[in-house]
C-alpha cells in the first residue's frame, strides 16, 4: 500500500487516536520553533492540520500557514476545520512542492520525515523554502522510541518508518546547507533545529 492510500484509510480515525498528553507536547514544539507574529509557516505533513490552530496563535491574522501532505483525505478533515483564509491547504508531495524559494520564516515537519521516501531530497526542498536565517524544525514529541513502536503497531505499510538518528539528521542538514542550532533527543521527546545561513 502506497503513503498516500494509507494515510487516506486513517484519516477518518486519525484525530481520535491522539494521546491524551500530546497537547503539551505539540505546544513544546510550537514553543521550540520560537514563531513571531507576522510569520509565513510551512507545516510539512500537515496530516489533519492539528499543528495549525496553535501556529495560528504565534502568527496571528497577518502571518501565513501553508499545511502540505500527500494525502486528499487527510487534508479534507483539515479544512473542514473551518480555519480562517490566511491558512492554505495544499496536496503535494515535499520533493517537488513547486512552491516559490525563500518564502517561509519558519518550515515545521512534525511526525512525518519517517514517511519520506527520499529523505535528503525533502530536506533539499525544506531549506529551498526556507528565507535565509529561518529554522527548518524536525519534531516527534512523543520520542523516538515510541513513533517506532507505533509504527510497528500501525501495520506493514509504516512499520519500518524510522525515525532518523541525531547523527543521520545532522547528515541530512548538513547536505542541505543547513546548521544545526537544536538536538534534543529524550525519551519521551525529540525535535531538532537547523537554520539556513542569512545572506
Amino acid at each position: 500500500m502506497n503513503r498516500e492510500r494509507f494515510f487516506s484509510r486513517a484519516a477518518a480515525h486519525w484525530d481520535e487516536r491522539r494521546r491524551p498528553d500530546i497537547g503539551p507536547r505539540l505546544g513544546r514544539v510550537i514553543e521550540e520553533a520560537g514563531l513571531r507574529r507576522g510569520w509565513h509557516v510551512l507545516d510539512v505533513g500537515t496530516g489533519t492540520g492539528v499543528l495549525v490552530p496553535m501556529i495560528l496563535k504565534k502568527v496571528g491574522g497577518r502571518g501565513r500557514v501553508v499545511g502540505l501532505d500527500v494525502s486528499r483525505a487527510m487534508l479534507s478533515h483539515a479544512r473542514a476545520k473551518g480555519f480562517p483564509q490566511n491558512v492554505t491547504f495544499i496536496q503535494r508531495d515535499i520533493q517537488d512542492t513547486r512552491l516559490p524559494s525563500e518564502s517561509f520564516d519558519r518550515v515545521i515537519c512534525n511526525a512525518a520525515l519517517p514517511h519520506f521516501r527520499d529523505k535528503q531530497a525533502a530536506m533539499n526542498e525544506m531549506a529551498r523554502l526556507l528565507r535565509p536565517g529561518g529554522l527548518v524544525v524536525v519534531s516527534h514529541p512523543i520520542g523516538r522510541k515510541a513513533v517506532h513502536e507505533l509504527h510497528r503497531e500501525m501495520g506493514e505499510s509504516v512499520a519500518h518508518h524510522a525515525v532518523p538518528t541525531p547523527r543521520q539528521l545532522e547528515r541530512l542538514f548538513q547536505k542541505a546547507r543547513l546548521a544545526t542550532v537544536k538536538m534534543i533527543d529524550e525519551p519521551g521527546f525529540y525535535l531538532a533545529a537547523a537554520r539556513k545561513p542569512a545572506e
